[in-house]
This record gives C-alpha cells, sequence and structure tokens, in this order.
C-alpha cells in the first residue's frame, strides 16, 4: 500500500533461476508460509479492507529522488501525485492502518506508473513485514482515521520524521459497500515495491545495455464499490495543491503475486 533501499534490490536475477534464487539475487526478503494469506496460489498475499486515493498537483521530485532509469513526468517542476489513505481489514499480518504519499507520475522503458514517495503504516508488525516480506521502505507512525468530519479530508498529514502522526476525517464516507457485497472486476497492474510504484501493465520498451531491472509483481484489484467524493483541501508544503475531487474504494481485494521472472 515508504528509506531503506539497497543496491542489491535492483539488482537484475536469470529469469531461469528458480524463485528462491531469484528472490537471493534480488535482495528481495522471503515470506514465510504463515505469511501467505492469498487464497489464490498464483497470488499468495491477500489484502482487504477500502481506500480513499485524492490526487494533487506537486512538486517534481529533485535529482536523485529516483533511481537509475526512471524518470519524474512534469510540467514546469510539477507532477501529479497525491495521497492514498487504506484500511486493511485483512492482510498476512492482521487488521492496520496504511498512509502513502504519492510523490510523482513516473515513467520508466515508456511504462508509466505513479511512485509512492514515503508508506507509513499504524503498527511495527506491519513496518517490519513491508521490509523483510516485499522490500518496500515502510515507516510506523501514529495514524487516525476518524469516522465523523464530514468530507474525506487530511487533517494532520506527516510532517515529523521522528515521530509522524497522522489524522484522516470523515472515513465513514469510504464505507459504501453494502453488507455482503462481493469484490469484482480482478484489474492487472504491475508493482515495484522497492520504489512503492504502480505501472500500467502496459509492454515496456526494450531495456537499454547495462540498465539495472527494477523487481516487479503482478497485484490484482478487485472492489465492492467505488464512489467519487468531493474533498475539497486548502493546498499545503505536505499535500501540494489538493484537486477536489476523490475516489473511494470499498471492500477493495488487493491480490499479490511472487516476484516476476523479469523485471522493468
Amino acid at each position: 500500500m515508504l528509506l531503506s533501499c539497497t543496491l542489491t534490490a535492483f539488482a537484475a536475477a536469470s529469469p531461469r533461476a528458480p524463485p528462491l534464487l531469484r528472490g537471493l539475487l534480488r535482495g528481495t526478503p522471503l515470506a514465510s508460509p504463515s505469511e501467505r494469506n492469498g487464497e489464490d496460489a498464483d497470488y499468495p498475499w491477500l489484502f482487504r479492507g477500502r481506500l480513499w486515493f485524492r490526487p494533487a498537483v506537486v512538486r517534481s521530485p529533485p535529482a536523485g529522488a529516483l533511481p537509475d532509469g526512471v524518470r519524474a513526468l512534469s510540467l514546469f517542476g510539477w507532477s501529479i501525485g497525491g495521497v492514498v489513505a487504506l484500511e486493511y481489514d485483512e492482510s498476512p499480518v492482521g487488521p492496520y492502518l496504511e498512509y502513502v504519499s504519492m510523490g510523482a507520475l513516473v515513467s520508466k522503458r515508456g511504462t508509466v506508473g505513479q511512485w509512492g514517495s514515503r508508506l507509513y503504516v499504524s503498527n511495527a508488525e506491519a513496518e517490519r513485514a513491508c521490509v523483510r516480506v516485499w522490500g518496500v521502505p515502510a515507516t510506523a507512525a501514529a495514524i487516525e482515521f476518524e469516522e465523523g468530519g464530514g468530507a474525506l479530508c487530511v487533517e494532520r498529514p506527516p510532517e515529523s520524521a521522528a515521530a509522524p502522526q497522522i489524522e484522516v476525517s470523515g472515513w465513514s464516507s469510504a464505507r459504501s459497500a453494502a453488507e455482503g457485497a462481493p469484490a469484482r472486476g480482478g484489474l492487472p497492474v504491475l508493482w515495484t515495491p522497492t520504489l512503492k510504484a504502480l505501472w500500467a501493465p502496459l509492454v515496456p520498451l526494450p531495456a537499454r545495455a547495462g540498465a539495472e531491472e527494477l523487481p516487479l509483481h503482478r497485484l490484482r484489484l478487485s472492489a465492492a464499490s467505488l464512489k467519487l467524493q468531493l474533498c475539497g483541501q486548502a493546498p499545503s508544503e505536505a499535500l501540494g495543491l489538493p484537486l477536489p475531487l476523490g475516489l473511494s474504494v470499498d471492500n477493495v481485494l488487493i491480490e499479490i503475486s511472487e516476484p516476476l521472472a523479469e523485471g522493468l
């Protein structure tokens, strides 16, 4: 659902190597059987809950913020970022809250995605699992989603690196699915956990000689309810220039595959 990435996390692995060896070559942490809670053998990890995404116009990331080969898509020094707030009722480590600061639209080898500059989770167990299982740099924070408050709004964005505190209000608006409504869809997306980036599942351009690969997983996204939300908010240094519309997704089902043989 963000910085302690290591260079080995971006190392290319042989497509002929078995999954265990590919994981070791890439530096991808390996999960214990107890953390594999998926219902489909091709997607051994499962997350279920709800989310809210509110885009914003943000400043493009500074030089060096992205790995070699990944570039920010920007215009006059601005790009599209935003926030994603997630409440997981079910995950490999049980229920927890997550907040992602989206940093920019990005591109590599012709594909387009959105980069999450920072990921915050509500407990230490989720923080450890993010790093150990997928190599996602994460930060434990005091996160609170208030049910009341009217429209969805970030009341307190993460501004302290030492002890971040995050508060989102209007969370009852994210609960739009009827009780027991099944999740449908199965939208395919590609995910680079070490970069916290989601990519459109497009065929990339050929890799240039000597370029480093980014590890990739398949994600399968399903949901019971999608709802456009009016969620105006004043601009700030932490949030950029928030757009007045957001998207909430209830009874969302996020399924994650093993690392693919070939990265991006």
